[in-house]
């Protein structure tokens, strides 16, 4: 399912209070809705665990929260959960700069965690996209925005 619709599908979450990366995951985890039977505290300790290994920010103020595996055998499909920070938070980015927008990736398998990272890399590379995730655009305007860019890049 292209990324577009996976956000189209989700509710975009706005964290007001997070002023760390552990207490925004740990807000966003406490909150998202999620499958039946995923276990929100290991999910927890899987994205913090990745964290310590990299951070998942990419620049520009956004990160990409994900991990591979957590015990989310039950997952049938991707979920994709966009998420502002009110008050940007540091999530130690290569280029220093504190992310205000968090692209949470959970997928069923590794093509689709492949393919979903780089889909976000690709809109997240537009200058103008990037701008646009500071004004916390709603879900709809935000699917709109990224089915744009990619029939953009359709078209080459």
């Amino acid at each position: 399912m292209p990324l577009s619709e996976l956000i189209a599908g989700n509710d975009v979450w706005y964290l007001t209070d997070a002023e760390s990366m552990q207490e925004a995951l740990g807000a966003l985890v406490k909150a998202v809705d999620l499958p039946e039977g995923l276990d929100r505290e290991a999910l927890l300790d899987a994205l913090l665990a990745r964290e310590d290994l990299a951070s998942t920010a990419i620049g520009n103020g956004i990160a990409i929260p994900h991990v591979r595996r957590f015990g989310s055998e039950s997952l049938q499909h991707d979920i994709v959960v966009v998420v502002y920070l009110f008050a940007p938070v540091d999530w130690k980015a290569l280029d220093g700069k504190p992310v205000h927008t968090l692209f949470l990736v959970l997928a069923k398998d590794e093509a689709s965690h492949l393919q979903l990272l780089a889909e976000i890399a690709h809109v997240a590379s537009d200058e103008s996209f990037v701008e646009s995730l500071k004004t916390m655009p709603e879900r709809d305007a935000l699917a709109d925005r990224i089915r744009a860019l990619q029939e953009s890049a359709e078209k080459g």
